[in-house]
């Protein structure tokens, strides 16, 4: 879908709330940003805007959400209509327009809002600082336990009760599970013998055993993970969705599951999921996990939340064990689909027996995880 066209006069809003004054001579242009990027259904674009305002020049981000309309309800990524639903399209604009994104506590924040529009009834339009620096998939390691440990600042903040945790009703609950449920689908694969045969899944296939021990430990898992103090998540800080800028903040983008959840629930965005989404192939998992949930544990320390090492890393444990596990099936689904496969190729630019590989890895660490939480 082709991003929809920008009203002059939301443009003037947006850029007087960008300078602070009235503009004159007002000079403005708008291209997609990456217009070969995935959008799932609650995201109906993407568009830069940047030009001259009497003189000023100015740069700006549009991200047009809308309420989709899927063909399968029931799939992994779809849009929903109702505020409790796990991709309910409008939250995003919801936690920008309400002003919870510009008044988190901590050191992790989100980019500045300059408008809120909705254009239409199933249309909702966040106008924000384009937000200038290194992003996540460009950091040296080092980087990435910095943005944990200033994530653990704001995250601690709420759970240590120096800020309060907002109880707006769009914000997300219990999105992990919810969201594991949706892979359920794919789960009866695991078991069938079939589905394992295609040779690209070589790398998978002693994980097995165990990865039909922990789908039947689920319940226990989900709920060591549900166990650990609630705070404000973000729920998708993978690294194309961080950016350090020339002032080393750490400024996180697509709040769009943002919502009520535990402790150390996005850790493993930062730890796991570059190498299962082929930002860092080949990465030394030891390299990122270990530095990564240290560093977040200094950070909820520094907000004022007495709690050990030990502890962080049960819950990220759960949390990580959970989600990664969850997603067998759906590589086994994928590999019978050519077209899948295929998009997958093109998209990493590596065959998909690598990619399988590099996420087999990813799977082992997690079963090692979701082990170690349900051992107590």
């Amino acid at each position: 879908m082709r991003p929809m066209s920008l009203p002059d006069d939301d443009v003037r809003a947006a850029v007087e709330a960008m300078l602070g004054h009235p503009v004159r001579g007002l000079i403005w242009h708008a291209e997609p940003l990456d217009p070969h990027l995935r959008f799932h259904s609650v995201t109906a674009g993407v568009v830069g805007v940047h030009g001259d305002a009497g003189g000023e020049p100015f740069s700006m981000v549009v991200k047009q959400t809308r309420l989709g309309h899927d063909p399968d309800p029931g799939a992994l990524w779809v849009s929903g209509a109702e505020p409790s639903h796990r991709h309910y399209w409008k939250r995003e604009w919801l936690a920008y327009s309400s002003g919870l994104l510009g008044s988190l506590p901590g050191r992790l924040r989100a980019p500045h809002l300059y408008l809120a529009t909705e254009p239409g009834p199933e249309a909702a339009w966040i106008w924000f600082e384009r937000v200038e620096g290194v992003p996540g998939e460009r950091w040296p390691l080092p980087r990435y336990a910095m943005a944990a440990r200033d994530l653990g600042t704001t995250q601690g903040a709420y759970a240590a009760g120096s800020a309060e945790l907002p109880d707006q009703p769009w914000l997300s609950h219990g999105w992990l599970r919810d969201w594991t449920e949706a892979t359920t689908q794919a789960w009866p694969l695991v078991h069938d013998d079939e589905a394992w045969r295609d040779g690209r899944l070589d790398a998978l296939r002693p994980l097995r055993g165990r990865v039909v021990e922990t789908l039947a430990a689920m319940p226990e898992l989900l709920a060591a993970a549900d166990a650990a103090p609630r705070t404000v998540v973000h729920l998708d800080l993978w690294p194309t969705n961080l950016y350090a800028t020339a002032d080393d903040e750490t400024v996180a983008m697509d709040w769009s599951s943002v919502g009520i959840g535990g402790l150390a629930a996005d850790l493993d965005q930062t730890t796991l999921d570059p190498v299962w989404m082929q930002v860092r192939p080949g990465a030394d998992l030891d390299a990122l996990e270990g530095p990564i949930v240290a560093a977040y544990a200094e950070g909820l320390r520094e907000s004022g939340l007495d709690v050990a090492d030990s502890v962080v890393r049960r819950w990220y444990a759960a949390a990580a064990g959970a989600r990664y596990t969850a997603m067998v099936g759906l590589q086994l689904e994928m590999v019978a689909i050519a077209e899948k496969v295929a998009a997958t190729e093109a998209r990493w630019s590596r065959p998909f027996a690598d990619v399988v590989a590099d996420r087999a890895r990813v799977v082992g660490r997690a079963l090692d995880l979701a082990e170690q939480a349900l051992s107590g």
